[in-house]
């Protein structure tokens, strides 16, 4: 006789599990306690909850009358939350011996199989078969329904690298660019020609054939050149990339990504809360190549709620997830936030972006890699995705409720903190086995403050459709100086938004400890094995701390431009450890030797401060905060626009550019793309450049004996799309003259314009203008003939081409009151009728015999009749003013 588990009241939701004695025969899966499981290192398949699981293992078979072990049935195969599921939309099987599943599935005459690997098939059913024969199949391990098919979630139009401190790294880790790093974007293919994407694709027999602006986008954000302007330029600029199809959803395989240990994935489905086959093989690929690492976007859903991540894969928990903020770090409406389906801290993270998630991400893939190739410079080893984690997730700056939140994760990356974390050796590695405990020290000096310690570790993957996705269990305490321990930060999953508390996490492979005010002296921080499913786990930690009383500007530094982008303001940014104290803020224009108040009482916990000047200046300047009478001196920046730059002409093999000339810039620096990298040309003191190549240009203001930003470059025009005629046209002037006025793109090279007139196809020149000094000039013609009068004006270039404008014409009434045209139509014409002068008159429209067929007012100086009802024939009109005057004709109509 088989003797169940005595259900308790948190046992009983899982009762539909549980066979019923007549059913027992042979029997593979039980129910039982973790407890237990875990005591009798029996094989997990699959969590129910942090108390009970299904387990296989021989132990149990040969124990069958153990009250701790129940059988159960084949229902646990499936998702929690299957009563959900779509018909007619694709299962994924998942299997241990693959020929058995498709043998067993072909014997069903189910033919339509898809192999994704050698654990996974999908197949096209309904819910019965899935039911009532498929998952009792003993080759089956799980079934489950997950969106395959991925979309963009944004585009680039912003980018502010000041935000997560990019532009702090870049000062502070000037040789750090990305060089010998590769990058897999998995997307669509992105614009290998793309001038910020020159010489880095690597070709891939995995890449799409289709090119989107997403995916170059994508691109170039990781590692953009800057050739077409500051929203051009990636994170980290020497990265060679590498283009996969996202089409194909699961991970690729690690030989085709030909060395790149990063991969960007700025992509979604739908929400979708349970941990499936795509989250678990991005675990297993993670588990099994430590060194890779996998970036996802949250998704664009955040308007949803709580648990809004697009895409099960987003789920796996070795990975890391990245919301976005603006730039005041205030999240965005749209992000999705967390948590996980099992209540996981999920986003991880965010960044910078106000356009979506996707180049948040992108932006946390570039920095990774620069963290990747300071980690190899350093210590000639490769960077895990654990310790790679530990680092960034510690190295963040807190945001929303204090401690991690399901909003903004750990925080917002902060790139320069993550470096220096890897430059000063303030990181521990380890490994354990179950039921020991690791102990490692740290010492902390006197005046510390916010000491921060952050435990990752790459789990085993899951079994698909578990419940909790957590295998391998460690846990993290740290123990002060004066004996105190303090536990990690947890969240509690059905309150999602109350604040995090302090105690034992048993669903996250991420712990972190953080102590506001500690002590100074050694710290001991405790990693023990609570539960170790293999031979044992690594580890990966990472710690730092801060001084009181310390401030440090973020933006600007050196280097730094003021707006960020020419055009848009961004906050000024420090860090600070000053509590309870305000600071001064002044700018300086001339090196120090002035200062001018910007504000005082400036709340230094803020961190950031919004300034808009009275005036744009182009100037160089410096910033000061003065705290307690010290002041605190920035970098010197520079404060200069975008000058605006325009194409005004594409003609004749010739292009002219132009752009706005402020009182403060002295000249302008002409650069020009050569090979891959804009290179100086020349100076000029003009706002206009003229080229005769076909290369893209941008402009430099300078001033103080400086460069200012760049503009944004040139872009590329069809030869002659531009070709200086901006307008032509005609009209009466002074009842017994014709005006042509035109204007000009551009004066460029024209040695003399003339104005041609046409009568009856032949052309002949009647005024030539010879001094050409303005974009905008008129022509009189002083001998108009009665009726329509056609023109067209030629430019003669210093080469000797002619460049023309359309044929354009002026209708001359002569001593006619009215202009009536065409006086041969057909019925489906308009007749036009102009007037020589503003005043009300009435048409009439009579036939040959006399009978008046349209009678229509003629409010204004051009008006059209309908003619479409009118037969065809010979017909007289006759037009009489307000003030008696009479006009008469003849029409045809045919």
């Amino acid at each position: 006789m088989i003797i169940t588990i005595s259900f308790s009241q948190n046992a009983d939701k899982w009762k539909q599990y549980i066979k019923k004695e007549n059913e027992i025969k042979s029997q593979r899966y039980y129910f039982t306690t973790l407890e237990n499981a875990h005591y009798n290192k029996y094989k997990v398949v699959k969590k129910l909850d942090t108390t009970f699981c299904i387990v296989e293992n021989e132990s149990v078979r040969s124990n069958l009358t153990s009250r701790k072990n129940s059988p159960v049935n084949n229902l646990w195969k499936l998702p929690s939350n299957f009563s959900n599921h779509t018909e007619g939309k694709t299962y994924i099987i998942a299997t241990d011996a693959i020929k058995t599943l498709i043998a067993d599935l072909q014997s069903l005459n189910i033919s339509d199989i898809k192999i994704v690997n050698d654990h996974l098939v999908l197949i096209k059913s309904d819910s019965e078969k899935i039911l009532n024969v498929i998952i009792n199949l003993s080759s089956v391990s799980s079934v489950s329904q997950e969106a395959l098919h991925p979309k963009s979630e944004s585009k680039i139009i912003d980018q502010n690298f000041s935000i997560n401190s990019i532009n702090k790294a870049s000062a502070n880790f000037s040789l750090l660019n990305g060089e010998n790093q590769v990058v897999a974007i998995k997307d669509d293919l992105f614009d290998v020609n793309d001038i910020d994407l020159l010489n880095k694709h690597i070709p891939s027999a995995i890449e799409s054939s289709i090119v989107s602006s997403h995916a170059t986008a994508m691109a170039t954000i990781v590692s953009g050149l800057g050739n077409t302007s500051t929203l051009g330029k990636g994170v980290a600029q020497k990265t060679k990339l590498l283009s996969s199809d996202f089409l194909n959803i699961y991970p690729d395989e690690i030989t085709t990504l030909q060395g790149a240990a990063t991969q960007n994935h700025s992509y979604g489905t739908v929400i979708e809360n349970l941990y499936g086959s795509l989250a678990n093989a991005y675990d297993a690929q993670l588990f099994s190549n430590p060194d890779v690492t996998h970036c996802f976007s949250s998704g664009n859903t955040g308007l949803q709620g709580y648990k809004s991540i697009t895409g099960n894969f987003k789920q796996s928990k070795n990975s890391i997830v990245v919301g976005c903020i603006n730039q005041n770090e205030i999240i965005m409406p749209f992000s999705s936030k967390g948590p996980a389906y099992d209540g996981r801290i999920k986003p991880e993270l965010v960044a910078f972006s106000t356009q979506g998630t996707s180049n948040s991400t992108a932006i946390a893939t570039g920095i990774i890699t620069l963290m990747k190739q300071h980690h190899k410079t350093l210590n000639n080893s490769s960077l895990s995705n654990a310790l790679a984690k530990a680092i960034l997730i510690n190295s963040a700056k807190d945001l929303g409720n204090k401690g991690p939140d399901f909003t903004y994760g750990y925080g917002n990356i902060n790139a320069d903190k993550s470096l220096k974390t890897i430059s000063e050796n303030k990181f521990i590695s380890g490994n354990l086995i179950s039921g020991q405990t690791s102990s490692h020290s740290i010492t902390l000096p006197l005046k510390a403050k916010n000491l921060k310690i952050t435990l990752v570790w790459n789990d085993l993957p899951a079994a698909i459709n578990s419940n909790i996705s957590l295998v391998n269990d460690l846990d993290l305490e740290v123990i002060s100086a004066d004996n105190t321990t303090f536990l990690p930060w947890i969240l509690n999953l059905d309150i999602p938004e109350q604040q995090a508390v302090r105690g034992k996490d048993k669903i996250n492979n991420i712990e972190q400890v953080t102590v506001e005010n500690p002590a100074s002296g050694s710290y001991t921080i405790n990693v023990t094995g609570s539960y170790v499913s293999n031979a044992s786990q690594a580890y990966s930690i990472a710690y730092d701390y801060e001084l009181e009383n310390q401030f440090e500007w973020n933006y600007p530094v050196t280097n730094d431009n003021f707006p960020y982008d020419g055009k848009a303001i961004s906050p000024f940014k420090w860090n600070s450890s000053f509590s309870g104290i305000a600071g001064q803020l002044s700018i300086s224009y001339n090196n120090g030797q002035t200062w001018e108040i910007i504000a005082s009482d400036i709340n230094l916990e803020n961190e950031q401060f919004t300034y808009v000047p009275a005036e744009k200046k182009f100037s160089k300047a410096n910033l000061k905060m003065t705290i307690n009478n010290v002041d605190y001196i920035s970098d010197s920046f520079t404060i200069s626009y975008d000058l605006n730059i325009s194409t005004s002409l594409v003609c004749d093999g010739s292009t002219e550019i132009n752009w706005d000339k402020p009182a403060d810039v002295t000249s302008f620096n002409i650069y020009q793309l050569t090979g891959d990298h804009l290179e100086f040309k020349e100076q000029t003191t003009n706002n206009t450049y003229a080229y005769t190549d076909e290369k893209f240009y941008t402009v430099v203001p300078v001033f103080d004996t400086i460069e200012g930003i760049k503009s944004e470059s040139t872009l590329q025009y069809a030869q002659n799309s531009n070709c200086y005629f901006e307008l032509a046209f005609a009209e009466v002037f002074e009842e017994n003259k014709i005006k042509i006025d035109a204007s000009l793109f551009s004066l460029y090279n024209i040695k003399k314009i003339d104005l041609v007139k046409i009568n009856n196809n032949v052309e002949s020149v009647i005024n030539t203008m010879n001094d050409i000094n303005s974009k905008t000039f008129s022509f009189l013609d002083t001998a108009p003939a009665k009726g329509s009068n056609k023109y067209k004006i030629n430019i003669i270039l210093e080469n000797n081409n002619t460049i023309s404008s359309l044929i354009f014409d002026a209708n001359y009434l002569g001593n006619d009151l009215f202009f009536v045209h065409p006086t041969l139509l057909n019925k489906n014409e308009e007749l036009s009728i102009e007037a020589k002068k503003e005043e009300s008159a009435i048409f009439y429209l009579y036939n040959i015999a006399g009978q008046n067929t349209i009678t229509s007012p003629l409010l204004s100086k051009t008006n059209n009749i309908n003619l479409k009802n009118t037969a065809s024939g010979i017909y007289i009109y006759k037009i009489i003013t307000n003030s008696g005057e009479i006009q008469t004709g003849k029409i045809s109509v045919f």
